[in-house]
């Protein structure tokens, strides 16, 4: 893949959002505020997702060998960024989209043979091979993967911000250049002129868009395509360092659902309890928010590179990681309650002064 490719491929992706964002509010595709979940006070069209896809697509046309595998994982793509953007236009709903990822991981599995046959010393007992098990267990963790992205894109530019930190990390650790390092090259290159307008970076104002459904399912494909396929046999990482590269919105997305299922709704209904929702109501403001999560992906994701570059046993890695989560999941449960109080004495202070 040589520069130009990826000039190309940022162009195509910029020309497709400013086509698509005088178009988007003719043909219903918009995202409207209205709950309090929603940070934005503007309809915003949801187009960042189709835009990158098409800068993709463009990219592969001139970088990517022709190969039936890679067609096979593109094919996924396309379908998760079709059902995304009928989902961000119409409401699918979570099921058709659940339906839409299996199928998607499916065809990585089947289709392109990514898959994880083994989950590496996590328990400190020997190896655990998954074999008959590989493909199920894959799909399960990369449907799990792409929930979380999708879930965690709550504020401007924290799914891009967080998928940059990923693919550069794997990016740094590959041992050469090949067709997924290519694809990772490729998605940070279209991702730009999306974080361009949604972060009103570099002058760029009044043009603000957002990823969508089509989007985040489509990064959050993309992303665990590739974690899969260098946590596989020959890939340059081992599986446990893959769980501290998604560190944050794994714990994030375990733990708002594992509320939710609780409160005995379903694990998929959108409500204002991610730890953005909080950051963002505790200082006010989402760029500051965004700033401590991609601060804390980056903490996590450098001690998990530590542990590789240092062949710390990855048993005591993973057990690390696990406590680590206990952590957050002991302080989440003091955060809500602390967060309820905030909402309660701010109501009361604007109360007192009206």
């Amino acid at each position: 893949m040589t520069f130009s490719d990826m000039v190309i491929a940022f162009v195509v992706s910029s020309v497709v959002l400013a086509v698509l964002y005088p178009l988007a509010p003719r043909i219903g595709l918009m995202d409207h505020p209205g709950d309090r979940r929603k940070v934005h006070r503007h309809a915003v069209p949801p187009i960042g997702g189709i835009a990158i896809f098409s800068g993709l697509v463009a990219c592969s046309l001139l970088s990517l060998p022709f190969a039936v595998p890679h067609l096979y994982g593109m094919a996924g793509a396309a379908l998760l960024v079709l059902v995304g953007a009928l989902d961000d236009r119409f409401g699918l709903g979570p099921r058709v989209r659940l339906v839409a990822q299996v199928v998607a991981a499916l065809l990585l599995t089947l289709g392109c043979g990514v898959t994880l046959t083994a989950l590496g010393d996590l328990l400190g007992f020997g190896p655990i091979e998954l074999g008959v098990f590989s493909v199920p267990f894959t799909v399960f963790a990369m449907v799990g993967v792409i929930n979380a992205i999708n879930m965690i894109d709550g504020i401007d530019g924290l799914a891009g911000g967080l998928i940059l930190i990923a693919f550069g990390t794997l990016l740094l650790l590959a041992p050469e250049i090949g067709p997924i390092q290519i694809l990772l090259l490729a998605t940070i290159a279209v991702l730009m002129p999306y974080l361009i307008c949604n972060l009103e970076l570099f002058g760029v104002t009044g043009r603000k868009v957002f990823l969508g459904d089509a989007g985040s399912l489509l990064l959050g494909y993309i992303l665990v395509w590739a974690l899969v396929d260098a946590a596989g046999p020959a890939g340059s990482i081992d599986p446990v360092t893959a769980l501290w590269i998604i560190a944050i919105p794994l714990m994030d997305t375990l733990r708002v659902m594992g509320r939710r299922i609780l409160q005995g709704v379903s694990p998929f209904t959108a409500d204002a309890g991610h730890l953005h929702h909080f950051l963002s109501r505790v200082f006010h403001s989402t760029r500051k928010a965004l700033i401590l999560m991609l601060a804390a992906a980056i903490l996590l994701t450098g001690v998990g590179v530590f542990g590789f570059l240092n062949q710390i046993g990855e048993a005591v890695m993973f057990y690390a990681a696990l406590s680590i989560f206990a952590a957050y999941l002991l302080v989440a449960r003091y955060v809500h309650s602390l967060s309820r109080a905030l909402e309660q004495g701010n109501r009361q202070i604007v109360g007192e002064v009206t």
